[in-house]
C-alpha cells in the first residue's frame, strides 16, 4: 500500500517579510520571484509564521514594544500598508503524481499567494481555511534553500468592524486598542493525497437526549455508537468505489480499553460528496467536566481506500458526550423563552464560569504552547469548569480546546459579533457564514465543546434594535445547524432593555456588569440579590496587576502619581476608587502598593459575593460567567491573572466562591452598626454528583478580640442541590465603633468562617467574608456623593480617559499670565 496523506507543516521561524504600499508589491514583481539562493527578499524582515506583522516588526527593531506605555497608537501605520511573507520549501520525489493542496489554516484578514510564481488565489476571513489546489505548480527539485517559493500578500487591515463581522476579531470597543491586528496566525501546510481526500470529519456518539439513563457511575463503561460524517473530493473526471474505515482506539489512560471498527464502502462522484456510517463501540467511557467525572479521549482514524491504495487519512480526537439544553426550573414561557441548563449525559452542568478573554496575546506571535498550558492549568486551580469565549475574541486554536478537552473545562464559543450594528448585504452574509461553518468545523470534535452563539451584546442599543442584528444571528444559527448537534445560542446578553424591546423575554439572560460601571450608585450587597435571570454570563469587578507586572507596561515616571499610560491601559480610574471606597470605606491612594492591593482585594471581595449570590439561585440560575479570567495585553481592567499570568489577590476569593461543594453565608449588607443584630443565612451548595451523608457544617464569628460566636449542624449534603440550611443571629457589641484615624476612616471589622466536614471529620471545603462595623445608610450616602464628582468630571472633560489627566489639554503646558 502507498503511504496515505503526507503533511508538511511551514510553520517556524524561515520566513521572510517586507511592507509595500498598496498595489505596489505586485508591480515591483514580489510574487515573481525566482527561487535563488539570495534574491530580493534576502534582505527582507525576519518573519515567522503563525505570527502576526507587529511582532515580526518589533523582532526586527522597526517599532518598540506596542504594549509599553503608549507605543500601540505609535504603529496605527501599520495597517495601511499590505505585507507579503515568503517562504521556500522542497517536496520529496517520491510524492511526484499526488496531488498537492496547501492549506492556509487562517489567515487575517485577507490575502494573495502565489506559488512559483502562480496564482493560486486569494481568500477572505480570518476563521475560514483556504486549501487551494497547487498540483500544477509544486517542483520536486531538492535545491539548498527549496526550489518551491511560497509568496503571500496580505492586505491592509480593515478599518470598520461593522464590515467584517463574524470573519474578523473584534479591534473596537470599551477596552480594546483600536489598533487592528493582522497576520498569518494560523499554520500554513503543504498537504498530499491520491485521487479522494477526506476534507472534514464529522464525528458524534449521541447518547438519547436529556433523559440519558445510563449508570449510575459516571466513570462506568458503557457500549456506545460513532456517527461519522465525511466531506470527501473525488478529484478525478470519473466515479470512483471507495472503501471507508474507522479504527476507535483509547488515547488517554482515563479511556480504559474501550474500541470501535467499522468500515463502509461508496461510490463517490467527481468534485465533492458526504459519506455517512456508524460505528459500534465497545467498553468506552463518558467523557465528563472535571467535578463530574473523567476525561476519556479517543482517537478515530478514518481512511479512504481505492483498491489497495490508502488514498487518504485523518485522525480526530474525541470524547464520547452528549449535551443536551433543557429548561430552568422556576421560570414560565412568558419569563423565559430558550433552555439554559447545560445538561450533559443526562446530567445538569451548573457553569462555575470565566470569560477567557483570550488568547494569551492579542498578537499572535507571542502566543505558545507553553503560555497555554499554563493559563489552563489556573483555570483548573480557581475551581473553574466552563470558559465562555465571548464575541470581542477570536475563537480558540486547536490547542486551546485539546487542553480543554484534557481537563474537563466545557467551552463555549461566540461568533465575533460583538457590540455594533450590522447590516445584513448579500455580501456581508455570505461572507459571514462561511466563516461561521468553518468555526464550527474545526472545534465540533472536541468534547469540551457545549455551545456556539452569535453575538456579543448585539441587542443593547437603540442602533442595535433598528439594526439586522437579530436577522443575522437567526440566519447564523441556520447556516450551522447541519453541521453539528452542538447547541446554538442567538445572543448575549437577550433580557437587557433593548433586547427586550426586540422580543426577548424578560428573565433568560443579563450581563451583570452594571454595578462595576455604575460604582457608586449601587452596593453590591443591593445589586446582585436582585438578579433574576437563568443564566449570567458576564459579571464585572476590576482591580490593577501587581506592581512588578505594571512596571512592565507603565514608564517609571507614571507609576506613581499615576500617569497618562494608566488610563490608556484601560484603568477606570475613579471606578477602582469608588470599589475601594465600597470595601473598605476609604479609596485607598496613600501609595501605589495600598492602591494596588485594594483594587486586587476590592475586586475580591465583589466577585466573591457576586458568585456566591448566583449560585445560591441554583438550579433555577444554571450558570455564571466571571468578567474575566485573564487579559489579552497588559491592562488595568477585569481580569484575575493579569497578562504576564501573575495572579492577583482577587484570584483567590474566586478560587474560594467557585469551589465545587460551597458552605456558603448570606447576609443582606456588609455594614452593621454596634449593637445591631447581625442576620445570616447559612446554605450548602454541592455541583457534584456525590452524596455526602453525616457531614457537619460550623460557623464562627470572630472580632479583633476573639471568637465572639460559633456553632455547629448536622447536613446530608446530596448531590447536585443547594439548601438552605439555618439562619443565625449575632449582636455586634456596643463598643465597635468607627474612628478617624490618621491616613483615613478606621472601620472595624468582624469575620464570619464556615467550614464542612464529612462524616469521618476530614474537611471538604472551607469559606470566610470580612463584614464592617459601620453605617450602611450613611456610607451609601458618600459613596454617591463620589460617583456624583466622577460623573460631573466625565460630563466636563469626556468620557476618554483625558479626564483623569486633564492637564494634557493643555500640550503646551503653559501657565497663564494674569
Amino acid at each position: 500500500m502507498s503511504t496515505p496523506r503526507y503533511t508538511l507543516d511551514l510553520s517556524g521561524n524561515h520566513w521572510k517579510m517586507e511592507r509595500a504600499r498598496p498595489g505596489t508589491g505586485v508591480q515591483e514583481g514580489f510574487h515573481d520571484l525566482p527561487s535563488e539562493y539570495q534574491g530580493i527578499y534576502y534582505s527582507w524582515n525576519q518573519a515567522s509564521v503563525p505570527g502576526d506583522v507587529f511582532t515580526d516588526l518589533q523582532r526586527a527593531g522597526e517599532i518598540d514594544d506596542p504594549f509599553f506605555g503608549r507605543n500601540y497608537h505609535k504603529t496605527k501605520w501599520v495597517t495601511d500598508y499590505e505585507w507579503w511573507y515568503v517562504t521556500k520549501f522542497n517536496l520529496p520525489e517520491e510524492l511526484e503524481g499526488k496531488r498537492f493542496e496547501i492549506h492556509f489554516e487562517g489567515v487575517d484578514y485577507s490575502f494573495e499567494a502565489w506559488l512559483n510564481g502562480k496564482p493560486i488565489g486569494s481568500h477572505t476571513g480570518m476563521f475560514s481555511s483556504f486549501r487551494p489546489d497547487v498540483t500544477h505548480a509544486v517542483r520536486f527539485e531538492q535545491w539548498m534553500e527549496g526550489c518551491n517559493i511560497l509568496m503571500v500578500k496580505l492586505d491592509p487591515a480593515p478599518k470598520n468592524l461593522m464590515n467584517v463581522g463574524g470573519r474578523k476579531q473584534c479591534f473596537q470597543g470599551d477596552y480594546m486598542t483600536g489598533v487592528v491586528p493582522t497576520g498569518i496566525w494560523r499554520p500554513v501546510k503543504v498537504v498530499a493525497t491520491d485521487a479522494v481526500k477526506i476534507d472534514y470529519a464529522r464525528i458524534e456518539t449521541p447518547l438519547g437526549g436529556a433523559d440519558h439513563d445510563g449508570p449510575e457511575d459516571p466513570n462506568a463503561p458503557i457500549n456506545a455508537t460513532a456517527v461519522v460524517e465525511l466531506e470527501v473530493t473525488n478529484a478525478g473526471d470519473k466515479a470512483i468505489e471507495v472503501a471507508f474505515g474507522a479504527d476507535v482506539s483509547a488515547a488517554n489512560d482515563d479511556a480504559g480499553s474501550g474500541k470501535g471498527q467499522a468500515s463502509h464502502t461508496a461510490t463517490v462522484q467527481p468534485g465533492e460528496s458526504t459519506v455517512k456510517f456508524e460505528v459500534p463501540l465497545e467498553d468506552v467511557y463518558r467523557w465528563w467536566p472535571w467535578d463530574m467525572g473523567n476525561q476519556p479521549l479517543y482517537n478515530a482514524t478514518i481512511s479512504a481506500k481505492i483498491g489497495d491504495v490508502v488514498s487518504d487519512e485523518v485522525t480526530e480526537r474525541i470524547g464520547v458526550r452528549e449535551i443536551v439544553m433543557t429548561r430552568n426550573p422556576g421560570y414560565t414561557e412568558e419569563e423565559a423563552e430558550f433552555p439554559w441548563t447545560f445538561t450533559m449525559n443526562g446530567k445538569r452542568h451548573y457553569l462555575r464560569g470565566a470569560c477567557w478573554s483570550g488568547p494569551p496575546s492579542l498578537l499572535y506571535g507571542r502566543n505558545n504552547s507553553a503560555k497555554y498550558q499554563a493559563r489552563i492549568k489556573q483555570v483548573l486551580q480557581a475551581n473553574i469548569n466552563h470558559l465562555r469565549i465571548f464575541g470581542w475574541h477570536p475563537p480558540e486554536v486547536p490547542e486551546f480546546y485539546e487542553l480543554c478537552d484534557e481537563a474537563g473545562i466545557t467551552v463555549w464559543t461566540n461568533f465575533t459579533f460583538a457590540t455594533q450594528a450590522y447590516r445584513a448585504t448579500e455580501e456581508f452574509m455570505a461572507g459571514a457564514k462561511n466563516d461561521c461553518i468553518h468555526i464550527v468545523k474545526d472545534r465540533r470534535n472536541h468534547p469540551s465543546a457545549v455551545m456556539f452563539m452569535g453575538g456579543e451584546e448585539v441587542f443593547f442599543s437603540h442602533a442595535h434594535a433598528e439594526s439586522d442584528n437579530r436577522f443575522i444571528m437567526e440566519e447564523m444559527g441556520r447556516a450551522i445547524e447541519p453541521y453539528t448537534s452542538i447547541p446554538y445560542g442567538l445572543a448575549s446578553p437577550l433580557s437587557e432593555q433593548f433586547g427586550q424591546k426586540m422580543g426577548f423575554k424578560a428573565h433568560d439572560s443579563t450581563h451583570a456588569n452594571g454595578h462595576y460601571y455604575g460604582a457608586g450608585r449601587t452596593m453590591m450587597e443591593e445589586f446582585y440579590p436582585k438578579l433574576d435571570y437563568c443564566i449570567v454570563p458576564e459579571l464585572t469587578a476590576a482591580s490593577a496587576p501587581n506592581i512588578e507586572s505594571l512596571k512592565r507596561f507603565i514608564p517609571e515616571d507614571e507609576l506613581w502619581p499615576m500617569g497618562p499610560s494608566w488610563g490608556y491601559h484601560h484603568a477606570d480610574i475613579d471606578i477602582l476608587k469608588n470599589l475601594n471606597f465600597e470595601v473598605f470605606g476609604q479609596v485607598r491612594c496613600d501609595s501605589l502598593e495600598d492602591f494596588v492591593n485594594g483594587t486586587q482585594t476590592a475586586h475580591g471581595i465583589i466577585a466573591h459575593f457576586a458568585l456566591e449570590s448566583l449560585r445560591r439561585l441554583k438550579p433555577k440560575n444554571s450558570g455564571i460567567g466571571l468578567c474575566h479570567f485573564m487579559t489579552h495585553w497588559p491592562d488595568i481592567k477585569w481580569g484575575i491573572i493579569d497578562y504576564y499570568a501573575k495572579k492577583k489577590l482577587s484570584f483567590d476569593y474566586v478560587t474560594r466562591a467557585y469551589q465545587p461543594v460551597l458552605p456558603s453565608v448570606d447576609y443582606v449588607k456588609r455594614r452593621w452598626n454596634p449593637g445591631e443584630n447581625v442576620d445570616l443565612g447559612l446554605y450548602v451548595i454541592n455541583d457534584t454528583f456525590d452524596a455526602k451523608p453525616g457531614s457537619t457544617y460550623r460557623w464562627s464569628i470572630s472580632t479583633a478580640q476573639g471568637e465572639a460566636a460559633s456553632g455547629e449542624e448536622s447536613v446530608d449534603i446530596a448531590p447536585d442541590s443547594c439548601v438552605e440550611l439555618k439562619r443565625i443571629n449575632w449582636q455586634v457589641p456596643t463598643d465597635a465603633l468607627p474612628v478617624d484615624a490618621e491616613g483615613g476612616y478606621a472601620v472595624p471589622t468582624f469575620r464570619v468562617d464556615v467550614e464542612l466536614l464529612d462524616g469521618d471529620g476530614n474537611t471538604i471545603a472551607k469559606n470566610f467574608h470580612v463584614l464592617l462595623v459601620d453605617d450602611q445608610e450613611n456610607a451609601k450616602v458618600r459613596y454617591r456623593e463620589l460617583n456624583d464628582a466622577n460623573t460631573a468630571q466625565r460630563d466636563e472633560l469626556g468620557k476618554t480617559y483625558y479626564r483623569y489627566f486633564p492637564e494634557m489639554y493643555d500640550v503646551d503646558n503653559e501657565e497663564p499670565d494674569l
